[in-house]
């Protein structure tokens, strides 16, 4: 029968324990460096939604005055597909000039979404508003002098 010596088991000239603690840093950095990771993602998330919600607030309250106008234009030229050929309540004419100026709502419609992807500065928004807020005065009057002509 063979003989163990006790002693050997619990020699402390053994460097397991350097092990252990070099395994053990490995899986702290390794944690740290996730843990980084996963902050920094949910940062850019949170600020890309405040971001685009901003963005959206603004290209709404932009565009819903414009797109009222261009409701209205709509609802003119939607009168003579309501009524018969014998009952047209709009004339060519008429309807020619209800085009022209939808057409140009669309423009400016457009011209206003691309500018608005580019301000970022509150003074450059309050112009581009107060740029709408004039065209969407000139578009108004211009389709009481068309409406009020002749229907």
């Amino acid at each position: 029968m063979a003989s163990f010596d006790v002693e050997d088991i619990f020699d402390q000239d053994i460097p397991d324990v350097g092990t252990g603690s070099k395994e053990v840093e490995k899986q702290k950095t390794n944690l740290q460096k996730d843990g980084f990771r996963a902050g920094l993602s949910a940062g850019q998330e949170e600020e890309l939604q405040t971001g685009f919600n901003k963005a959206f607030s603004l290209a709404v309250t932009l565009l819903q005055k414009v797109s009222t106008v261009r409701g209205q234009i709509c609802a003119y030229l939607s009168l003579n597909h309501i009524y018969r050929d014998d009952q047209k309540k709009i004339t060519e004419d008429t309807q020619k000039k209800l085009e022209d100026l939808l057409q140009d709502v669309q423009t400016f419609e457009h011209t206003c979404l691309s500018a608005s992807e580019t301000v970022l500065e509150d003074v450059k928004f309050r112009e581009l508003e107060r740029e709408v807020e004039q065209k969407v005065k000139e578009f108004g009057s211009q389709l009481c002098q068309i409406t009020q002509q002749r229907l």
